[in-house]
């Protein structure tokens, strides 16, 4: 990546940070990564959490970075769709993923198992609920994992920013 690529997902990770600093109040850092992994697995978080006005810059500065791609339903899917009134199932505009040459990337820099884990479901089933691929880390996790600021970068680009991403649309 680019030093000014690199430069903005600093500046999304410290964005984040303070709003969990500010939502978690208390906690230290790791601990209130914990805490929102099992907020967000549990749907406790409040959609207003993920968009914020005062980090709609940095999300739409990370939006424009080049690790996302947009996945579309499989057309399988949408026949399987049953509708009572006989209508066609609308077609799915997709969702915003991490692509996954930089999913693997970050695999291949990491050393602990749920965020590979959490990755690697990913890139084979792009379409996975946030949640339950969520579990993967905090199944996988300790606060001293947390220390580790590439394995929070993951979980604030796949999880925070994926999902504010998506809602936006």
């Amino acid at each position: 990546m680019k030093k000014e690529d690199i430069s903005i997902l600093e500046k999304g990770l410290a964005d984040f940070e303070s709003r969990l600093g500010n939502k978690y109040k208390g906690m230290d850092k790791e601990e209130s990564y914990i805490q929102f992994l099992s907020e967000f697995i549990n749907n406790d978080i409040s959609p207003d959490f993920f968009l914020n006005p005062e980090l709609e810059s940095t999300r739409g500065k990370i939006k424009e970075l080049r690790i996302w791609t947009m996945t579309e339903e499989s057309d399988e899917s949408m026949e399987a769709e049953i509708r009572l009134d006989g209508s066609e199932p609308e077609k799915s505009l997709g969702i915003l993923t991490l692509t996954n040459e930089f999913q693997n990337c970050l695999i291949d820099k990491i050393s602990n198992d749920g965020i590979k884990n959490f990755l690697a479901v990913r890139t084979k089933v792009p379409n996975i609920s946030s949640g339950l691929s969520a579990k993967y880390i905090l199944d996988g996790i300790d606060e001293k994992d947390l220390k580790d600021e590439t394995n929070r970068l993951v979980i604030v680009l796949g999880i925070y920013y994926e999902f504010s991403l998506n809602l936006e649309k």
